[in-house]
This record gives structure tokens, C-alpha cells and sequence, in this order.
């Protein structure tokens, strides 16, 4: 049972070796995510501010699509108006006229304020592409830092693994599908140490009784508080004296 015991304990050192590998790389994914949605983020926000400089050329688009309307209208008109005969029929165009040349004048006005605005919308847009090329600079240095860091870990994993076919063949059958059971259910600690009495997976004292019982290395122990295969300590250290 000692052989059996300590064949546990190797093969739960390489299990938890494994464990804490994959705990360290399962943050790296969502890492990664987290510095292409701040990538998202600003583009989102300069689609935004583009969207709304494409809408202000528009409206520069449809004013001057109206003054020269307004143009072609008043050329026909003033060419008209010498040819008028009634003073009613002069008034009334010259109103038209008038009208006409403060619509253009105001549509003018308008057209220079929004100008205006798309000058300064664009000197935004242009910093915000500043802002977009340095985040994406960063942003890919973090990523393939990542996927170096990840690709380690998954080599380290795989060297963790491969002394475990051998730690298997050590293991009988029953304890085998007892520990694989327990690992499964235990946060993948299926093995604990006991050393002064106490287990180190849930630091619950043994009854004195069943401490001594497992000093013996003689049967398989469980935790009676986390239901854990024991191993003591001095099994391990090679302090253990057989009878």
C-alpha cells in the first residue's frame, strides 16, 4: 500500500502541476478580448463622429443645391423684369427677388457655420484616428504578447503531462477510479497531505484513532470532513518506519 500511496501523490503532484498551468492561461482568452473591445470601443466612437461629418456635407450638399436653384430662378427673373409692363407685376417679382437673394444669403450663412463645425468635427475625427493607431500599436504588442504567454503555458502543460502515463501504470485500477472520481468532484485535488495530524486540503484535525491507522500505510484513508485520499507526510519525506 505504501507504493500505491505514494504513486497517488506523484500522480496528484503532476495533476495539480497541470491544474495550475490551465488556471494561469484560462484569464489570457478574455484578456485578449478585453484589448480588442477597447479597439471596438474607439472605432465604434470615430464611426460615430464620421457618420455625423458625412450628415454636415450633406447639408452643404442640399444648400447649394438650392442657391443654385435660387440662381438659375433669379437670372430668369431679372431678365424678365424689364420686359414687365405693370408696375403690380414689377413689384410683385422685385418681392420675389428680394425674397430670394435673403434666402440665399441665409442659406449662405448657414452653410459657413456649418463649415465651421465640420472643421472642427474633423479636427477631432483626426485625433481620434491618433488615438485608434497608438490603441491598435498597443493593443497588437498586448495581443501577441498573450499569445506567447499562452502558448507557453500550453507547452509547460504538455510537459507536465507527459510524466503521467507513467505515474498511471503505478496505480491500480479500484484507487485509480476512485481518485479520478474524487478529482472530478474536488476542484481536481483528489489527494491530500497529512502532516501533524491534520489534513492540508481542509485543515480538519484526524481523530487520533485514524491518524494513527494511516500512519500504518496499511489501507486507503479518506477525510472524514473532505473526503480526500490521505497521504502522510512522512510517507513522502521517507520518514515512515514499515513494520
Amino acid at each position: 500500500m505504501r507504493a500505491t500511496l505514494l504513486a497517488l501523490y506523484n500522480l496528484q503532484t503532476i495533476d495539480s502541476g497541470v491544474l495550475e498551468i490551465e488556471k494561469g492561461g484560462q484569464q489570457i482568452p478574455k484578456r485578449i478580448a478585453e484589448a480588442e473591445a477597447g479597439l471596438d470601443g474607439l472605432r465604434s466612437e470615430l464611426g460615430k463622429l464620421n457618420a455625423e461629418a458625412d450628415d454636415m456635407r450633406r447639408q452643404i450638399h442640399d444648400i447649394d443645391a438650392l442657391n443654385s436653384e435660387e440662381s438659375s430662378k433669379h437670372k430668369k427673373w431679372k431678365s424678365r423684369l424689364n420686359e414687365l409692363k405693370s408696375p403690380r407685376e414689377y413689384q410683385a417679382l422685385s418681392r420675389e427677388l428680394e425674397m430670394g437673394e435673403r434666402q440665399v444669403r441665409e442659406n449662405d450663412e448657414k452653410g459657413t457655420t456649418i463649415l465651421g463645425q465640420i472643421e472642427e468635427l474633423q479636427k477631432r475625427i483626426d485625433a481620434k484616428n491618433e488615438d485608434l493607431r497608438a490603441a491598435e500599436v498597443g493593443a497588437s504588442a498586448k495581443v501577441r504578447e498573450l499569445r506567447e504567454a499562452q502558448a507557453k503555458l500550453n507547452s509547460d502543460a504538455e510537459k507536465a503531462r507527459s510524466g503521467r502515463a507513467e505515474a498511471l501504470k503505478a496505480v491500480p485500477e479500484r484507487v485509480l477510479k476512485k481518485y479520478e472520481q474524487l478529482r472530478a468532484h474536488k476542484g481536481g485535488i483528489a489527494v491530500a497531505v497529512v502532516s501533524d495530524g491534520t489534513c492540508r486540503a481542509c485543515n480538519v484535525r484526524l481523530r487520533p484513532q485514524h491518524a494513527v491507522v494511516l500512519l500504518r500505510c496499511e489501507s486507503l484513508e479518506q477525510c472524514s470532513s473532505c473526503q480526500r485520499l490521505l497521504v502522510p507526510d512522512v510517507l513522502i519525506k521517507g520518514e515512515d518506519k514499515p513494520a
